[in-house]
């Protein structure tokens, strides 16, 4: 009651404030104006001077920060330097000069104000006041001949002198160490921290992994309660599975990864006789909501986590290893608990029907995404049995329907191949290539697309309060850089009218298709993409030209499926209960509360789902474990490169130019799926930047550099603090 209180009291000084001319006030007008004591006015005022909302200003005058030119964002610092305020309202960031970034660091919550100076389109700013910190820890290595100085393995810390306190323990030489921060950067002191962990060798991988999670306070381990409250649940049981739909009958497959760590998606095909044809597609996800229940332990921890983070070799799951690994994993051979979504599709791929019920499933086969597609290409395979290869036929061409129908409502497919990080027996980097990208991952690909927007709209129609997975339109200043910069390779975007359709960037990647440059034109338009979020509020999916989406077919490593797995099944056990659809829901567990971090009471079964409202901040925290878990995965794939690459230290290699800007050119090399810079400080011949080109040209002779071309490189130098591979002309 008393946050209630001080929540409503901080919103109407925030009200009175707007409504004056000026946009501020001293402490007895707004005693005045909101009848409050003293003692609550201060403690109001605090909290908005914290949030950077409200700033004091001379003679005991209180203003608002956005009507005295201040603004509030966070400092994130580039590896090339560079460092810059992302602003909380949505605009272009600032630049901090690293002489005016003292006292902030690197994801420091600031209140900056903007200067007049300006260069390259982007606003300066001087810091005013950090309002949070983002850092509690510091991971580094004790400097050779300064033991009691700690050198960062981030360089994006800032660019101060990180020093042992007094009362630390030394940092053992050669080894990471994960530091806890006793004293922040002023304006006259530097950093100070204390030793808490040695996460192990420099160099290693299993090192660097645990380096990253340290630095990025992603917990490794789970607390013996949550282990415990996994370890209770056994083996479905008769009574687990009453009232659902049966379908072990029905012949299910999963089809993952070859190192796949958990299985939370099975699919089945049924083609339709009578009139119209077409399939049945049923779609069964693991029925997680099962076993993490609101009000548990292993609830508070899922939502805390939030996502699973992936690694070479490893994994940091959200949930144990009891339900992740084996009780919620559709494993072939055993019965298992799943929410199933049956979707009849015409020949045209379009849903006919959809209908939602819990079940339990009995897969008969997991497969590789590469034996799927040695199947489809007429192959044989050792251990797929005939049935399973005619079902594969028959998903084969309903997702070239789908597919079909996605492209032609102007949905965007970009071709982004991934790299797969192969170990050896000692668990260190053995090679690095492409993973090549096939119809049998699109196959499953598409069937899951068709059941999240089948979900979310069954549960918008209902209007149910659930997590939409939404994506914003790219805004004009970023298609229209685009349209340059693609304009320099001989191609057109283009645009029909004033709004911004995804069908226009389709367009311009089949254009690009076959040509040198089809990776870079991909990358270019991936960077001009918003990115993707979780919202309580419903919103398009642009990339995927849908009006209404959500995220349902992953509950085993995102918390906003399991949201969603509550929502359907409390929408389907209301249709249940007044004469609807059954479909096996129990309407009691399926209307449980999504669980809060907010520290409100959460009872282990409620009747009501959270309002739109409630669901804002669960929405926010989501999408930001996601981007820490997309930091952290790119973080450990760019230190395995570098370690990678050591073998290659000194040696002639051949590759392809695939990306080229001012400072010189990424070439991707043939050895690995790895790419390396070479600056243009290292160019024999003085060259150019020719903008409307893209490509460096040479000052004294014909040269020119162009994406596509090939090139002959030595590797000069490794940095695995900064995740850098320099490349020299061989």
């Amino acid at each position: 009651m008393a946050d209630e209180r001080d929540g409503a009291l901080s919103s109407r000084i925030l009200q009175v404030l707007r409504a004056g001319r000026r946009g501020n006030a001293t402490l007895e007008q707004l005693r005045r104006a909101t009848g409050a004591s003293g003692r609550d006015l201060e403690s109001a005022v605090s909290a908005l001077e914290e949030s950077g909302e409200v700033v004091r200003m001379p003679r005991k005058r209180l203003a608002l920060a956005e009507r005295s030119g201040l603004r509030t964002g966070t400092v994130r610092i580039e590896r090339s330097g560079r460092a810059l305020v992302i602003l909380d309202v949505p605009a272009a960031p600032l630049v901090l000069e690293r002489s005016a970034l003292r006292p902030a660091m690197d994801r420091d919550r600031v209140l900056v104000e903007e200067t007049p100076y300006s260069r390259g389109g982007l606003h300066h700013a001087k810091i005013h006041r950090v309002l949070e910190r983002g850092r509690e820890r510091l991971i580094g290595v004790a400097a050779p001949k300064a033991p009691r100085r700690i050198l960062p393995l981030d360089e994006r810390v800032g660019p101060y002198l990180v020093l042992l306190a007094p009362d630390s323990e030394p940092a053992p030489l050669g080894q990471a160490v994960a530091t806890r921060i006793v004293e922040y950067p002023s304006g006259h002191r530097d950093i100070l921290v204390r030793v808490e962990e040695v996460l192990g060798e420099l160099g290693l991988l299993g090192t660097e992994i645990r380096t990253v999670c340290a630095s990025l306070g992603i917990e490794e381990e789970f607390d013996d309660e949550v282990l415990a409250e996994a370890a209770a649940f056994g083996e479905p049981s008769a009574a687990d599975l009453a009232g659902r739909v049966d379908l072990r009958q029905t012949l299910t497959i999963t089809v993952d990864p070859a190192d796949a760590k958990d299985h939370d998606d099975a699919v089945s095909v049924q083609k339709l006789d009578g009139p119209g044809g077409g399939y049945r597609l049923i779609v069964s996800i693991a029925d997680v909501s099962h076993y993490v229940r609101p009000g548990s332990r292993l609830d508070d921890e899922a939502f805390e986590r939030s996502t699973s983070v992936y690694f070479p070799g490893t994994s940091v799951p959200m949930l144990p290893e009891r339900l992740s690994g084996d009780l919620a994993s559709l494993h072939p051979g055993v019965d298992r608990l799943a929410v199933s979504a049956f979707l009849d599709i015409d020949e045209r791929g379009r849903v006919r029907s959809s209908s939602f019920a819990r079940s339990v499933i009995h897969s008969v086969a997991s497969l590789t995404y590469e034996q799927v597609q040695s199947v489809l290409d007429g192959g044989e395979q050792a251990g797929v049995s005939a049935e399973v290869r005619d079902a594969l036929g028959e998903m084969g061409h309903l997702a070239a329907l789908l597919c079909q129908r996605r492209m032609q409502r102007g949905a965007i497919d970009m071709d982004l191949p991934e790299s797969v990080i192969e170990l050896d027996e000692r668990g260190e980097v053995g090679t690095i290539r492409k993973r090549p990208r096939l119809f049998a991952h699109r196959l499953i690909e598409e069937f899951m697309l068709a059941a999240n927007e089948a979900v979310a709209t069954r549960i918008d129609r209902a209007d149910q309060a659930f997590l939409y997975r939404i994506h914003e339109r790219p805004d004009d200043d970023a298609i229209s850089e685009l349209a340059v910069r693609v304009k320099a390779l001989g191609l057109r975007l283009e645009r029909e009218g004033a709004l911004v359709e995804p069908a226009m960037f389709q367009h311009l990647l089949a254009a690009a298709a076959d040509s040198p440059f089809a990776r870079q034109v991909n990358v270019m338009v991936l960077r001009t993409m918003t990115q993707a979020r979780y919202s309580a509020e419903k919103g398009i999916h642009f990339g995927l030209a849908s009006r209404c989406y959500t995220h349902f077919t992953s509950p085993i490593r995102r918390y906003p499926d399991i949201v969603a797995h509550r929502a359907l099944l409390a929408v389907e056990g209301r249709d249940s209960a007044g004469g609807g659809n059954a479909g096996g829901c129990d309407a009691s567990d399926g209307a449980a509360a999504v669980a809060l971090a907010a520290g409100e009471a959460r009872p282990a079964r409620a009747a009501v789902l959270p309002s739109r409202e409630a669901l804002r901040p669960v929405a926010e925290h989501t999408s930001k474990r996601e981007r820490r878990a997309m930091e952290a995965e790119r973080d450990v794939a760019k230190g395995a490169a570098v370690l990678y690459m050591q073998r290659w230290l000194g040696k002639r290699l051949e590759g392809t130019v695939s990306a080229v800007d001012r400072y010189g050119f990424n070439v991707e090399l043939d050895v690995a799926f790895v790419e390396g810079f070479v600056h243009v400080g290292r160019l024999r011949e003085y060259f150019d930047y020719v903008a409307e080109r893209m490509e460096l040209q040479s000052r004294v002779s014909s040269a020119c550099i162009r994406i596509g071309d090939r090139i002959k490189v030595r590797v000069a130098a490794l940095d695995l603090a900064s995740r850098r591979i320099d490349l020299e002309p061989a």
